[in-house]
C-alpha cells in the first residue's frame, strides 16, 4: 500500500469536524475534499445575496461572515459565522432562492462545494449519498425543533398561548354543530 494513499487532501479534515459531515469516514471526506474549491474574499463582500440563486454550499476554513436577512435600515443580523462552520447548504438539496444575505466581515477563506459537483459525486456514490442525505435530514430535523422551542418562546412572551396539539388548518367541529 503507497503512502500517497493516506496524504490528506486540503479541506478534508476540516469537512469531518463540520456537523453536516462528521459521519462521513476519512475516504468519503477525501472525496468531498477533492471537489472542493477554495474561495478568498475581502471584508465586505456580499457572499450570498438573499433572494437570488445559490449554486453552492460554502464551509468557512478562516474568517467569519455574518447572515442578514433585509437591506439599508430594515437589515436583520440573523447569524455570524466562523470557521467551521457553513452556509448555503440547502442549495444542494432544493431549487429555491436564497433566504438571506451572508458578508464577509474579516478576511474570509472559504471551501465552496459546487451544486453541479456535489450531485455527480453522490450519482456515483449511493452510500455516500446515504449518508449525506441522512445527515441533511437529522440537521433539518435538529433545526425544525429548535425553531419550534423559540417559536413556542416568542408566543408566550408575546402574551399568546401555544397552539393545541393537533390544531391546523383542518376544520374543527363547532359546539352544537352536528355533522352530516
Amino acid at each position: 500500500m503507497a503512502i500517497e494513499e493516506f496524504e490528506e487532501i486540503v479541506g478534508s479534515e476540516l469537512i469531518q469536524d463540520t456537523f453536516l459531515f462528521k459521519n462521513l469516514n476519512f475516504s468519503e471526506a477525501q472525496s468531498l475534499a477533492r471537489i472542493c474549491q477554495r474561495e478568498p474574499h475581502r471584508p465586505g463582500t456580499v457572499v450570498i445575496e438573499e433572494s437570488a440563486l445559490g449554486h453552492a454550499l460554502y464551509l468557512i476554513e478562516q474568517g467569519e461572515v455574518k447572515v442578514v436577512k433585509g437591506e439599508g435600515k430594515d437589515q436583520l443580523e440573523v447569524a455570524r459565522l466562523k470557521r467551521g462552520e457553513l452556509f448555503g447548504e440547502m442549495i444542494l438539496i432544493e431549487n429555491e432562492l436564497t433566504s438571506a444575505s451572508v458578508i464577509a466581515l474579516t478576511d474570509l477563506t472559504l471551501l465552496v462545494i459546487h451544486r453541479a459537483a456535489f450531485e455527480d459525486l453522490l450519482e456515483d456514490n449511493e452510500k455516500l449519498a446515504l449518508k449525506i442525505y441522512k445527515s441533511f435530514c437529522r440537521t433539518l430535523s435538529e433545526r425544525l425543533r429548535k425553531t419550534t422551542v423559540e417559536l413556542s418562546r416568542f408566543r408566550q412572551l408575546a402574551g399568546g398561548k401555544p397552539a393545541a396539539a393537533g390544531s391546523g388548518s383542518k376544520a374543527k367541529k363547532v359546539k352544537g354543530s352536528k355533522r352530516k
